[in-house]
């Protein structure tokens, strides 16, 4: 009986210890190796965050209204923006793949390979399934739930559709391009489009095909009306107008973009991609047409008033009709309209993206919010933030969104000035993805440039000064040891390396200019102090320099070939080996170096995307592309991997606690070596992450939702975890 007891203590205290650090029961991270054992391991805690410019995201999509606390979700690449009326309130990260639950105040989330129920945050249950959930459709009066797959990366299309009953799979099938997936909210049928070679359109009843009707040319809409019961199936060379199962109508109404239904009435509208005008329906008759811009043009009907709000894609606008078809007014708003959606309570949100041709998907974003007819509120961008920086007191954090060009300055999480870079270029056609900005720990200026632009910001604390360069910048790196900032030229033929000390900028010419011997633009530079050797990476190579004190122009050792294309560059100061990782697809190779000479290359299970090396324990970690891994190496011996719970992007160490931060698209891993501290859903797309070693904080920046993140590394001492494992009984 003693026995048992004690044997119930220690279980107990197990899994509360578990849920403490962030580890589900039943997910048991390896034992670390003995370098990185501890006896009062470190586990991070989030602590605090901010917004800075909070705003719609990168592609905004449709508003969903959740039926029970009344908030608007609004889709957007990593999560969705919740909004109360025209209030933002929240960003959630996560998929954009959600569904609510009609009857409950549970919704349906889709994750990797699997459909997450939920209740408000807490996942209550999961459902596996065999591909990548691309889409989720619960059928209001069946309440079984249809989950759109997608078998392989490209082409970015569903293959697959399953039928889920609760957490029981009833059944999956072949379902290649499945979409505009539509309940019958009264039959209990869903109306979905496939390709089978051509076109068509699927009736299903629960899990069984009951009917199939053909389509002329591409699907563009399906679209129920609650008033008529009648739904309309809208193609590029035909409008056919279904009553249950069977065809009521075929019209010829070519290219038919999107379809409105009126709820209260027997009106439907369409928009088209190329007749320049909307088209009224009743049932199915078409009643009068009324000129319009043509284009891909989203259209939507507020519920109750019957107002008409129409996007006019090439003129950046959105109309607003009467039920009577008189215009009551035109919103001009700063990207193409494309997708709108009405709810019930007078609101309506319009999203859009894009300045340039049709088929362009490249930012800026935008949110309207109307009510009614009047714009309440207007939302733009929301993401780009990047490069961090901390000064050398750690009192003031620098951040810079380089898709915008904007410059804050933190003490603490207040905002002191939030300012925008003088003559920064304006009209970015998309994210960087280079480190653009720079700190001199000696002095504490920030330094910041860009590829497309030759010039070079100087932050001297209280304000700027630019220097006109011989080049543009690509990437920016501090050098203590020597007190200046290295610079990678931006240029793609013979691009220079920049040596900025104070306000003075030179150059230095990366091998034989004439003979082409290295390619740019620099993606990354590293440093080896204790060995006095550079690394520059290009797009073909790595450069590799011997440095000297006082730095001069005949410090080039070689050009190294043979490593296409490059992904990620680091050192490990502790053996005075360099690290490149490259690759694409589903292999990739990391290839070691010490100084100009390659000591071992070696074929990983994955590409290599992003290399951390922690001196003090001699592991050098790389985030694997295309898998669910973070590799560790000592020296050029692989030691051992470890599997995340999604695919890792970038990762960085913690010169305090040591720990490695493994980052995912919404999701930070810390790892101790082989094992997994805690798993931290912090904020969609982690970008960059600077660490105060005194306070034990750590800062972590979000690409796609502007969010700063505090992270407090916490040391869970035996005085602190025993008591909670004894009361674990």
């Amino acid at each position: 009986m003693r026995l048992l007891l004690v044997g119930s203590l220690i279980a107990s205290g197990f899994l509360v210890l578990l849920a403490l650090i962030g580890l589900p029961p039943g997910w048991a991270a390896p034992a670390p190796a003995s370098s990185a054992s501890s006896p009062n391991p470190v586990v991070p805690a989030l602590l605090n965050e901010q917004f800075l410019d909070p705003g719609p995201g990168l592609f905004p999509g449709g508003a969903a209204l959740h039926p029970r606390s009344g908030e608007v979700w609004v889709c957007r690449r990593g999560g969705a923006t919740i909004l109360q009326g025209a209030e933002l309130r929240d960003i959630l990260p996560g998929s954009c793949a959600l569904n609510f639950h009609a009857q409950t105040d549970r919704w349906f989330a889709a994750e990797g390979r699997s459909v997450l129920i939920m209740s408000g945050t807490t996942p209550v249950a999961r459902v596996t399934l065999p591909y990548t959930v691309t889409g989720l459709v619960q059928h209001p009066r069946t309440q079984l739930l249809y989950v759109t797959m997608q078998r392989h990366p490209w082409p970015p299309i569903s293959t697959d559709l399953a039928v889920l009953s609760g957490t029981t799979v009833l059944t999956t099938m072949s379902a290649l391009d499945a979409r505009l997936l539509t309940p019958h909210p009264e039959s209990g049928d869903l109306y979905m489009g496939v390709y089978t070679g051509t076109n068509m359109l699927w009736i299903l009843s629960g899990t069984e095909r009951v009917a199939h009707i053909p389509i002329a040319g591409p699907l563009y809409e399906l679209r129920y009306h609650p008033y008529t019961r009648l739904t309309y199936v809208a193609a590029r060379d035909e409008l056919k107008i279904l009553n249950g199962r069977q065809v009521s109508a075929a019209l010829p109404v070519t290219e038919t973009y999107q379809i409105a239904v009126d709820p209260e009435s027997e009106r439907a509208y369409a928009t088209h991609l190329i007749p320049r005008y909307l088209t009224v329906l009743s049932r199915t008759e078409v009643i009068t047409r009324i000129p319009f811009p043509n284009g891909p043009n989203p259209i939507a009907v507020i519920p109750g008033s019957g107002e008409i709000v129409v996007g006019a894609f090439p003129d950046r606008s959105v109309h607003v009709f009467s039920r009577d078809l008189s215009p009551l007014s035109v919103l001009t708003i700063p990207v193409r309209p494309r997708i709108i959606s009405a709810l019930p309570d007078g609101w309506a949100y319009v999203s859009g993206w894009g300045v340039g041709p049709v088929d362009g998907e490249t930012p800026p974003s935008a949110l309207w919010v109307l009510s009614r007819s009047v714009s309440m509120a207007g939302y733009v961008n929301g993401f780009g933030l990047g490069p961090l920086a901390l000064s050398p007191d750690g009192g003031r954090l620098y951040a810079l969104n380089p898709y915008e060009g904007y410059f804050y300055v933190l003490s603490g999480t207040e905002t002191l000035t939030s300012s925008v870079l003088p003559q920064w270029p304006t009209a970015p056609v998309q994210l960087p993805r280079g480190r653009w900005m720079a700190l001199d720990p000696g002095t504490g200026w920030v330094y910041v440039g860009h590829p497309g632009f030759s010039l070079l910001w100087i932050f001297q604390g209280s304000g700027w000064m630019t220097r006109t360069l011989e080049g543009s910048l690509n990437v920016l790196t501090a050098d203590p040891e020597r007190g200046v900032i290295w610079g990678g030229g931006g240029s793609s033929s013979a691009p220079p390396l920049f040596v900025i000390t104070g306000t003075t900028v030179s150059t230095i010419p990366i091998g034989d200019p004439e003979a082409s011997t290295f390619l740019g633009p620099v993606r990354e530079i590293a440093l080896d102090p204790e060995r006095n050797y550079l690394y520059a990476l290009g797009p073909f190579h790595l450069a590799v320099f011997s440095l000297t004190t006082p730095i001069t122009a005949s410090f080039w050792l070689t050009t190294v070939g043979a490593v296409y294309p490059p992904q990620a560059l680091a050192v490990q100061p502790a053996s005075g080996l360099a690290y490149v990782g490259s690759g694409m697809g589903t292999t990739g190779t990391l290839w070691i170096f010490e100084g100009p000479t390659l000591r071992v290359s070696r074929t990983m299970a994955g590409v290599p995307i992003a290399l951390a090396a922690d001196p003090q324990t001699g592991w050098v970690y790389a985030a694997l592309s295309g898998t669910r891994q973070v590799a560790v190496l000592t020296g050029t011996a692989l030691a051992f991997t470890v599997s995340l719970p999604f695919e890792p992007r970038r990762i960085w160490i913690s010169p305090r606690s040591h720990l490695a931060y493994g980052a995912g698209e919404v999701q930070v891993a810390a790892l101790d070596g082989p094992a997994i501290r805690r798993v931290l859903t912090t904020g969609i797309f982690p970008r960059d992450m600077v660490f105060d070693p005194r306070t034990g904080l750590a800062v972590l920046s979000h690409e796609g939702d502007n969010r700063l993140v505090w992270i407090e590394e916490r040391a869970l001492d035996r005085r602190l975890w025993l008591p909670l494992v004894m009361k674990g009984r």
